[in-house]
């Protein structure tokens, strides 16, 4: 006790003859020395607990970083001039002038009170401690919850030298708190990073109201079916609750790289969910009954399709300015049993990149690639089934040759990115323009080079062939398993085999192979023996590294994050020509291909096994079907 009087009497909490006259009431009362103080001293608590956390110091502020060589004496005696003494924000006032670094004042600061600094690069969050706390109180206060137990909790801290504020927060955990410390940057960085890699709905939509309104851009729909909405007007405010969740929705969607955005109406809810990598998660389900309606009109009336019409189908687009670059998105409306369900598909150029190096090609294949769509005439065909990045292909090969110096037409169904200088041309099979009918249309307008979305009957494949014989660059898609099934699909269409050798420069065949997220990966050595059975190539690759990914925050707990394309590239050589001629078996004409050097989807796949940037299970996911025919 002598010691605490001690500390009372030094820090001129109380006077000497306070303290007597409280030893002698507690002598005569029988009381505790600290509730007679508080009762007749009026002890302040906040200077009691100022007092106590400078205590702790084990050497000033100043001296801490004159001894690390951070400051000069003549540095510390300029701010004693300008300031009359050392200023109490010396640390602070420093990183403002760049004389130290945010990261060194806060280490300085830690080893002033004695307390752990703590690197937050490195640092591995509790996501179930994180997720009880209040975010906002995180964000106001600065911090990170780093350990709970019973009788404390740990807050990893930009000020721990705030008494007011470690109070404030006592009351507000209910707990006292047992302080560490790092920078107001590096906690703040960290909580915009578990808040933009969580699918944690309290988290995903915690700042609802501080999302800003999104910009949607107005364009003219020459299709008199269309604007309906703008005949039925919606009554929803600015500030209203649903244009903030619908905003909030997409905004999200945008930034966490989600290719579609699914709202599905049940019974009694109405469930949101992301497609990332070609994964759904869902991210909202507790919307409120009342609400649903309401999200759903105005999803309809943003892609100005009838509110009113709730039995039939509906396609719309429209589009965003999102973080300062324009977003488009295409609308599908379906009726189901408890309402319409509506998904949105997000069309991010910026997102896409439309590089041919990003799409995945590379080596031998992309130098092929790139000779071939810089012919001046001939067919380019990219085939492979649906969502597997053959619009983004053929988008990025435009990218890469077109010039002022071309006429440059598409027709698309629909047209998902619009590209400058380049005419677009929508099918409209209601209106009679089909892509047959468009692409008729489309060799009259003195075009150089023609993009055709996809070849899916005898007439557009025979429009196409000729325009590739009579002098202009044709881009197309083919729905086929690879490079030789798209040979059989044409020759199923009719298309002549004198034509097509004659026209046709390089087929290629591609997939979309999910990466392995780089924050958790590791070594595999989990495959069974089974699996190696199964896999009949397995021997040949056997003795490589595997790796997976072992799932964290930032891959969703999949293992994965992105993905990236695998293709085989047939280039038609006078020998692959004279056998297609010949009506040469599909099966030999590829294995004349891999003779003559095409490297095959499954060895694509193996390839990005071999490199790490893919799972073995992956592969086999991809192109197993494909391997075991091989």
């Amino acid at each position: 006790m002598d010691l605490y009087k001690h500390f009372l009497i030094e820090n001129k909490l109380i006077s000497p003859d306070e303290l007597t006259k409280t030893e002698q009431i507690v002598a005569s009362e029988s009381r505790t020395f600290w509730d007679v103080l508080f009762e007749t001293v009026k002890l302040d608590s906040k200077s009691l607990r100022k007092a106590f956390v400078n205590s702790f110091k084990k050497k000033p502020f100043f001296q801490i970083l004159l001894e690390q060589g951070l400051i000069s004496i003549d540095e510390l005696k300029q701010f004693e001039v300008v300031y009359n003494g050392i200023p109490a924000n010396l640390g602070n006032l420093l990183v403002e002038k760049k004389i130290i670094s945010e990261e060194d004042c806060a280490k300085a600061l830690a080893k002033e009170f004695g307390l752990e600094y703590v690197e937050l690069s490195s640092y591995k969050v509790d996501e179930k401690l994180f997720n009880s706390v209040d975010l906002a109180l995180m964000r106001e206060f600065s911090f990170i919850p780093d350990l709970k137990n019973e009788k404390e909790i740990f807050l990893i801290m930009a000020e721990p030298s705030n008494v007011d504020a470690i109070e404030d927060l006592e009351v507000r955990l209910g707990l006292p708190i047992v302080p560490k410390v790092s920078t107001r940057k590096s906690i703040q960085r960290l909580i915009s990073l578990m808040v933009e890699t969580s699918l944690d709905s309290k988290l995903v939509f915690s700042d609802l109201e501080s999302v800003p309104k999104l910009e949607l851009v107005h364009e003219k729909d020459n299709d008199d079916e269309a604007g309906m909405a703008g005949e039925i007007h919606l009554d929803l405010g600015e500030e209203s609750p649903v244009i903030k969740l619908v905003d909030s929705i997409i905004l999200k969607a945008v930034r966490k790289r989600a290719s579609d955005i699914h709202f599905e109406v049940y019974e009694s809810r109405l469930k949101v969910k992301y497609r990332i990598d070609g994964v759904l998660f869902e991210v909202l389900s507790d919307v409120e009954p009342r609400m649903r309606g309401a999200v759903i009109s105005r999803l309809k009336v943003m892609a100005q399709l009838d509110i009113a019409e709730k039995r039939v189908t509906q396609d719309g687009r429209f589009k965003l300015k999102i973080d300062e670059r324009f977003v488009d998105f295409r609308v599908s409306v379906l009726p189901a049993i408890f309402g319409e369900t509506i998904v949105l598909r997000i069309l991010d150029k910026s997102a896409l990149g439309l590089d041919l190096k990003k799409v995945g090609l590379d080596g031998n294949d992309l130098t092929v690639f790139q000779r071939n769509i810089r012919k001046p005439y001939g067919m380019i065909l990219v085939a492979g089934p649906t969502g597997s990045g053959k619009t983004t292909t053929l988008y990025s090969a435009i990218k890469t040759i077109h010039s002022s110096g071309d006429k440059f037409i598409t027709i698309e169904d629909p047209v998902e990115y619009q590209l400058p200088d380049i005419v677009q041309v929508a099918v409209n099979e209601k209106k009679g323009l089909t892509f047959s009918s468009g692409l008729r249309s489309i060799v009259r307008q003195d075009p150089d080079k023609i993009m055709v979305g996809e070849i899916r009957d005898p007439e557009t494949a025979q429009i196409a062939v000729n325009a590739a014989l009579t002098g202009h660059l044709v881009l197309s898609t083919i729905h086929a398993n690879n490079v030789t099934d798209a040979i059989s699909r044409l020759v199923n269409m009719k298309v002549d085999p004198y034509e097509f050798v004659s026209s046709f420069n390089l087929i290629l065949s591609q997939r979309l192979i999910r990466k392995i997220c780089a924050s958790c990966k590791k070594e595999d050595n989990s495959i069974s023996e089974e699996e190696k059975k199964l896999t009949l190539d397995f021997s040949s690759y056997g003795g490589m590294k595997f790796f997976k990914g072992e799932g964290c925050r930032y891959c969703h707990q999949t293992g994965f994050q992105g993905r990236t394309g695998i293709f085989e590239v047939l280039e038609l050589s006078p020998r692959i020509k004279q056998m297609v001629l010949s009506r040469a078996s599909p099966l030999l004409i590829r294995k004349t291909a891999m003779e003559e050097g095409m490297v095959t989807l499954r060895q694509a796949g193996w390839k990005k096994v071999e490199s790490g940037d893919t799972t073995f299970q992956e592969m086999n996911r991809v192109t197993f079907e494909e391997g075991m025919l091989e």
